[in-house]
């Protein structure tokens, strides 16, 4: 089994500052037992073969990763090239796809508040997604990820844990054990066949303020709960 995070934000996100590079994620992602990594900024792929081959010399697979927008919408793409950051509209996303069945799209906090998760759009996209994201961002008394289990179950797609990663220290808050060799084909592969284990527990309202306070009030609002 092989331990993934799908959904991480470095220094470079267009939309974010980050104190850490991406060497300093791959460096905390081995001290952290990781062995595979998708760096998902903001609509800007963050991947190079030097930066591939550092996370190499550690252990770790990295797969190139954007979290684009069409329409303000937020979608994670893995395995991707940096065609994709000229994607504007949903079936321009449908056609890329077509022309690269290599990729993993998958649906990121789709049903939390606010104008950039997917809502209605998934059901309405949902031939375009080969697995839904089940949040770290939950609590035992408020889980908005329980719609997306619903609609994984109900649909037979994968549910892959993520920690949205964008500060180091949280980067275990949820993750995914994918049941595959160690390469790029056979890791999504696998993901699409729904060998894995997901890995999260709901945090505590302390945990989300002091998040809210290092990310600031209105940018983690921007991302997930502005109404």
């Amino acid at each position: 089994m092989l331990k993934c995070q799908f959904h991480i934000h470095v220094s470079g996100d267009p939309e974010h500052s980050h104190s850490y590079s991406a060497k300093d994620l791959i460096k905390n992602a081995e001290q952290n037992h990781y062995d595979v990594l998708a760096i998902t900024c903001h609509n800007k792929i963050i991947f190079t073969k030097a930066l591939q081959n550092y996370a190499k010399q550690h252990g770790i697979i990295l797969i190139p990763g954007i979290e684009l927008s069409i329409n303000k919408k937020h979608i994670l793409c893995i395995n991707v090239d940096c065609e994709i950051e000229k994607i504007k509209t949903f079936q321009a996303l449908r056609v890329y796809k077509k022309s690269h069945p290599e990729c993993l799209i998958i649906a990121p906090h789709p049903f939390f508040p606010g104008k950039v998760t997917l809502k209605e759009k998934l059901i309405e996209n949902l031939d375009i997604f080969d697995a839904i994201e089940h949040s770290f961002c939950y609590t035992k008394s408020k889980n908005y990820n329980s719609k997306a289990v619903k609609l994984a179950e109900k649909y037979s797609l994968p549910l892959v844990a993520t920690s949205d990663c964008h500060f180091l220290e949280d980067l275990d808050l949820g993750y995914t054990m994918v049941n595959s060799q160690k390469n790029i084909f056979s890791i999504i592969k696998a993901v699409k066949q729904n060998k894995i284990q997901i890995h999260h527990s709901p945090i505590t309202y302390s945990k989300i303020f002091k998040i809210l306070y290092k990310m600031n009030l209105s940018t983690l609002k921007k991302i997930l709960f502005k109404a």
